[in-house]
């Protein structure tokens, strides 16, 4: 007879870290590609509802910045920041939020949020133009160039009609250019982001750059005298609540673990959705009453938004010159997302 070996215990399954890594960023893109894309909605019905610009940022912001850094308490991580990380923090918080996000704001009292998520679908184009333009960054190719001049005529095709009278009104025109002045706002803050890496967990820089934001943003609301303007409603409310915890604390922390862990021009991808998804529910809230009436796009805005779609569609999908692979940075160097 042959010998008989001792029983084996079987070695259970190790998770591949670059399937970790993958799936991390599969649910961070799908959190920022869906959940980004009905904030445009959130915004425009809190304003309806009576809410003022500056005050509906600050209550998101603050409220959001303080569930932030209360789990990440509860998860055991300490809330203590460098100064350098504090001064990080507070030069990206007020270039994307008191920038970019708080532009939306204004804008959308101007135009539909359909119209809004357009604008901020050249997103990726301005990112791959800082790329090229500045030192230190991944220098996009001939290719993400071309996708970046046909974007431009799309925003050129979306805003010269209502320049030349043809279609819009003045005050559409101006709140497109709010929109963006905010988009080039958001990506400055990006790239603050990308070249000064913070050393900080980072659900803990997140609430930090939202409580700062969030201050100036009720600040700037008493000066403004928001506090005697605005009006609180059931749905005004319930849309703020939404955009705090949604809009901000999840989907923002989703997308500062992007912006740190993906190519610049790839993250700014989620502005391929973002329109498709805001001018559905536009539509859809003007149906069930959410909205005065349903918002509707005219040729213009169709036709920019195809041409801005395809310049985009164009430079982020380009390879990286530098040959590195986009989704795949070490699995020590990552920060903890929303999901995990």
């Amino acid at each position: 007879m042959g010998r008989i070996l001792p029983p084996t215990r079987e070695q259970p399954d190790v998770p591949d870290a670059r399937f970790s890594l993958r799936a991390k960023t599969i649910v961070s893109f799908a959190i920022v590609y869906v959940v980004w894309g009905s904030t445009y909605l959130g915004i425009k019905v809190a304003l309806n509802e009576g809410m003022t610009p500056a005050l509906l940022g600050g209550i998101r912001l603050l409220a959001a910045g303080v569930l932030l850094l209360g789990f990440a308490r509860l998860r055991g991580t300490r809330l203590a920041i460098s100064r350098r990380d504090l001064s990080t923090s507070a030069i990206v918080g007020l270039c994307l939020l008191v920038g970019g996000m708080f532009s939306t704001m204004l804008s959308e009292q101007r135009i539909d949020s359909s119209l809004a998520a357009i604008v901020v679908a050249a997103a990726p184009l301005w990112m791959a133009l800082a790329e090229r333009m500045l030192p230190g960054m991944d220098k996009p190719s001939r290719r993400s160039v071309t996708g970046l001049v046909i974007g431009l005529v799309g925003l050129l095709v979306l805003v010269g009609p209502r320049i030349g009278g043809v279609s819009g009104t003045p005050s559409e025109l101006i709140g497109i250019g709010i929109q963006v002045a905010g988009t080039w706002l958001w990506v400055t803050g990006s790239i603050v982001s990308k070249k000064r890496p913070l050393t900080v967990e980072g659900t803990v820089a997140t609430g930090y750059e939202m409580l700062i934001a969030g201050a100036v943003l009720m600040a700037l609301a008493a000066v403004l005298g928001e506090f005697a303007q605005v009006r609180f409603s059931a749905a005004g409310l319930g849309a703020t609540a939404y955009l705090a915890v949604f809009g901000s604390a999840v989907a923002f922390t989703a997308f500062m673990w992007l912006i740190r862990n993906v190519r610049g021009s790839t993250v700014m991808t989620y502005a391929y959705v973002n329109p498709a998804v805001a001018v559905v529910l536009g539509y859809l809230a003007g149906v069930v009453g959410l909205l005065p009436k349903p918002e509707t796009l005219d040729v213009w805005s169709i036709a920019g938004t195809l041409v801005i779609l395809g310049g985009v569609a164009i430079t982020t999908s380009a390879p990286s010159p530098s040959g590195r692979e986009p989704i795949a940075p070490a699995p020590d160097e990552l920060a903890e997302t929303p999901a995990s």
